[in-house]
């Protein structure tokens, strides 16, 4: 159960990482402006708060099972990956952005199966 959970970590550490430097630094993509258009004034705020926590979260899923320090931050960083993950598809539909509502299902399930993993299946 421990690797299941190591590769899903890594999987959803790699996306996360993907969302930060999609949302904080890449803003100038054709898609990323698509969405900047159809949010409005509120986008910049909302797209670097994602950056932000999805770089925190990514960390929190990978460094402190590697360090040993503070293992039990890796289930609360799947726990905010859920949360955000729970923002993701309230925006994605709000938006009408129907792929990136499948994405954020499945990474909703990954998140949720490593805090329930890592608080009581396999714990550090």
């Amino acid at each position: 159960m421990n690797i299941a959970l190591w590769v899903i970590q890594a999987i959803l550490a790699i996306k996360l990482i993907s969302t930060s430097y999609s949302h904080g630094l890449r803003r100038s993509q054709p898609a990323m402006q698509q969405a900047v258009e159809k949010m409005g004034t509120s986008s910049r705020f909302w797209h670097t708060l994602v950056a932000i926590l999805a770089f925190i979260a990514a960390a929190g899923l990978i460094l402190p099972g590697l360090t040993g320090f503070l293992p039990q931050l890796t289930a609360w960083a799947a726990i905010l990956s859920a949360i955000m993950m729970l923002s993701s598809i309230y925006f994605h539909v709000k938006y009408r952005q129907s792929p990136k509502v499948f994405v954020s299902v499945i990474l909703l399930a990954f998140a949720v199966f490593i805090a329930y993993g890592r608080l009581t299946l396999a714990p550090f």
